[in-house]
């Protein structure tokens, strides 16, 4: 009897090879889940906030958001609102890739909390990997400071070409 003719069972085989030729367990790939937000998101615009105590945002600050996009000729509808406490994904770029975003505004969600790999200040236009970013205190802070509104306003004016 030689080695070419000794045959193995299928069973036989696995166990010979548990680790390296057979895999046993079955691995699923878990699916993208839905990310919930606020808005339309007709223009691909992510405006990222964070606040455990409300879905999206506070009446207060939704009413001082809608008067910042209407100064920018946009409404809800143009933008997706998602609040970071809200979700849980894997990463960064699972969240722009499903809502399709182009630009995204971080309102007291610091960088590296949102999971991107850089950091930068507030009111600094950020290009990465074919996304604009733009840091910026959280709104109630900027509603109550004249200097922050200046401030935000300039990024708004370069960012959406006013």
């Amino acid at each position: 009897m030689n080695l070419n003719s000794i045959i193995l069972t299928p069973q036989l085989t696995a166990d010979l090879y548990a680790d390296t030729l057979v895999e046993t367990a079955m691995h699923t790939i878990p699916e993208k889940q839905p990310v919930k937000f606020l808005g339309n998101n007709q223009k691909h615009i992510l405006i990222v906030t964070s606040n455990a105590a409300v879905a999206f945002l506070t009446d207060n600050e939704l009413v001082f958001l809608t008067n910042i996009l209407a100064a920018c000729k946009l409404t809800i509808a143009d933008v997706a609102i998602i609040n970071k406490e809200q979700y849980t994904p894997a990463d960064y770029t699972d969240v722009l890739e499903l809502l399709q975003s182009k630009t995204v505004i971080l309102f007291g969600v610091d960088p590296l909390a949102f999971g991107l790999p850089i950091n930068f200040p507030h009111f600094q236009l950020q290009k990465f990997h074919h996304y604009t970013y733009l840091y910026a205190p959280e709104l109630e802070e900027i509603e109550q400071d004249k200097n922050l509104k200046t401030k935000l306003w300039a990024c708004l004016k370069t960012l959406f070409d006013i």
